[in-house]
């Protein structure tokens, strides 16, 4: 499998309050990046494009590698909502 890669454009990132920089900065470019998910097992790629977004676009603080592929973050975004609509009926119930 052939991974790609982009050129980081330091002029478009967001002030680094760290005393280190991140890893992309220091070797100029974005790159895909495989990665297990962390649920499934299930190999998955990061590819460069979303964090040159995150990072030049919407100048977004650093975060980390993925660790869940996309499928897993739908379902946990999804057992998440709906625990949190339960929370809410239960307290909504013991108010009145």
């Amino acid at each position: 499998m052939k991974y790609g890669g982009m050129i980081v454009d330091c002029t478009a990132l967001a002030p680094n309050n760290s005393y280190d920089e991140p890893d992309f900065v220091k070797r100029r470019y974005y790159f895909d990046q495989p990665f297990t998910c962390a649920s499934c097992n299930g190999l998955e790629v990061w590819t460069a494009v979303p964090p040159k977004w995150w990072y030049e676009v919407a100048r977004g603080v650093y975060l980390p590698l993925l660790s869940f592929c996309r499928t897993c973050r739908l379902q946990e975004q999804s057992r998440r909502a709906e625990a949190r609509r339960i929370h809410l009926e239960g307290i909504a119930t013991k108010c009145h």
